[in-house]
Parts: structure tokens; C-alpha cells; sequence
């Protein structure tokens, strides 16, 4: 995870990718578009958007000569999955494929099989191919004999199935920290079943999930007063959510550059501000902080 602060030159502003993009896109057949948020549209044989953002950050991460086979197999990979799709009628076959995904909000375009998972954030039942990620719709989903809560049970269970995360306990800014990641689109999932990977006491921990395929967490523990709970808190909160906001720039697959609190194995955000130069923590979370103290 890299620890650095300050902008750099985005070597991927200069429009040689939206070039690339409209070269591949016409050669499959496809005329762009620019519309809101950073999305291009393509139309030809069906209608799909691409996004600029996700992108520039998987550019970032090959060299740029790369840059042409990366956007011609990102984009047919996009085409495939639209225009061939899976046949998804035989569950038997497809259960095991099924998986839960970690989306923005926003994209809940009211047609996928998505509920809440955290202020911001989705998750969303998806099919694992070899070759793409599919997400799943609600008439799919009713032709099913599983449905609801169950079927995220199934594509949980799936993803713990696959593996555990790379775990790496690190020193940020003098805050420790535990750092999980893997190459995979499921590694926020994680997030379910955290206290398996750390300890975690009933004060729970600050946890940021930036992108697809990082979580860092640092579980909160009693001190010896309540002077030092809230500069350690402080020193973690304002390391955390300066990674948070570096690692959703950064991606690929930005999901939430906010902070959260994890306690119980829920999700809620911690909402921080600044007066002056010094950070300024929520009064519950305070609270808590000073009754961590008063236990010891």
C-alpha cells in the first residue's frame, strides 16, 4: 500500500485512451458517446457504458505501450458479456458460479439482485466466469428455486470458498494497521467476516474499503486513559480516511473513499471533520472512546 500524499502527474489525461476506446469500440461496431460521470456510451448491436475512471486506473498499473491490448480486451470483454449472454436458466449449474460483489451505491440501477451493505456501498449478487463478472437481475433471480437472503448466503459462502485475503499488518503513519488484499473483485466481501482475520474486542474497528480489492483496519483497544484512546483514534481516523480518499482516487474498481466504523459485524459511517488543523471525532464515538478508558 503506498503511503504517499502529494499529486502527481496523471500520465493518462492526455486523451490517448479515449482514442483507444474509439478505435476498438467502431471496430466491434460501435459508436461512442460522452455522457455525465465520466462514462462513455456505446452504441451499436446493444447499448453499454464504459467507464473513463476504472479505465485510467487499470491504465495506470501497465506500461503504456500495453495500453492498446489493455483497452481492446477491456472493451470486448464488456461487448461479450452483453452480447453473449449466459444462459443462466439451469441453476444446478450456475449456483456455482454465483458470488457477492461490493458496488458504489449508485449503481443500483433498480433492476439488479442488490441490497445495502454500508452507507455508500451495495452488494450485489454476481456470476463468475473465466472470461467476465455478471450481475444478476431480479426476473433471473424469480426463475430460481433460491431467492433473497439465502442466494447471498450462496454467493458469500462461495467467495469464502475461493480463499482468504493476503494479510499484512503494517505501521501507517504510526497507527497500526491490518491490511488485507488480493487480485480478486470480491476482497471488500471480506468485510462480512473481518473479526476472522484480526481480533477485534466490543469497540470493534476503523475500516476503510477504497477499492475492490483492499481493506485496511485498525481495531480499537482499550488504554491505559482516555487522553491517549482519543490521540490514538484521532492519529488512526485521520491516516485512515487520507488512504481511503488515495486509494479510491488510485483504484481500479473505486468503491468509497469514506471512514467507517465496524462494530458487530455492521458497517456505519464515522463522519469526521476538521476545526482548524485538528480533526475533530463524533460525540458517540467519544463516548466510546472514554468508556474504553474507564474499563481499564
Amino acid at each position: 500500500m503506498s503511503t504517499g500524499r502529494h499529486a502527481r502527474p496523471d500520465p493518462t489525461a492526455d486523451g490517448t485512451l479515449d482514442s483507444l476506446l474509439v478505435l476498438v469500440a467502431e471496430s466491434l461496431g460501435y459508436a461512442c458517446t460522452r455522457v455525465p460521470g465520466d462514462v462513455v456510451l456505446l452504441e451499436g448491436a446493444n447499448r453499454l457504458h464504459v467507464s473513463m475512471r476504472n479505465l485510467r486506473q487499470l491504465a495506470r498499473l501497465v506500461p503504456r505501450d500495453d495500453w492498446p491490448a489493455l483497452v481492446s480486451d477491456h472493451v470486448t470483454t464488456i461487448v461479450t458479456a452483453i452480447e453473449e449472454p449466459l444462459d443462466l436458466g439451469d441453476f444446478d449449474l450456475v449456483q456455482h458460479l454465483l458470488r457477492t460483489r461490493i458496488y458504489p451505491a449508485e449503481a443500483d440501477n433498480g433492476v439488479l439482485v442488490a441490497r445495502p451493505f454500508a452507507p455508500g456501498l451495495i452488494e450485489v449478487v454476481v456470476v463468475d466466469t473465466p472470461t467476465t463478472v455478471r450481475t444478476v437481475t431480479l426476473e433471473e433471480m424469480d426463475r430460481w428455486p433460491v431467492s433473497g437472503d439465502a442466494l447471498f448466503m450462496l454467493g458469500r459462502a462461495n467467495v469464502r470458498g475461493d480463499g482468504v485475503l493476503d494479510h499484512d499488518e503494517q505501521d501507517l503513519g504510526g497507527v497500526r494497521v491490518s491490511v488485507l488484499s488480493g487480485w480478486t473483485f470480491y476482497a471488500v466481501t471480506h468485510l462480512t467476516w473481518l473479526e476472522e482475520y484480526l481480533p477485534i474486542g466490543p469497540y470493534g474497528a476503523l475500516v476503510i474499503a477504497p477499492n475492490r480489492s483492499l481493506i485496511v483496519a485498525h481495531a480499537l483497544e482499550p488504554a491505559a486513559d482516555a487522553r491517549s484512546r482519543y490521540r490514538q483514534a484521532v492519529a488512526a481516523a485521520a491516516e485512515l480516511q487520507a488512504h481511503a480518499h488515495q486509494g479510491y482516487e488510485e483504484g481500479p474498481g473505486s468503491l468509497s473513499p469514506h471512514l467507517y466504523w465496524w462494530r458487530g459485524g455492521e458497517l456505519s459511517l464515522l463522519e469526521i471533520r476538521y476545526d482548524g488543523d485538528h480533526l475533530v471525532l463524533p460525540g458517540e464515538f467519544v463516548s466510546v472512546l472514554t468508556a474504553m478508558a474507564a474499563e481499564r
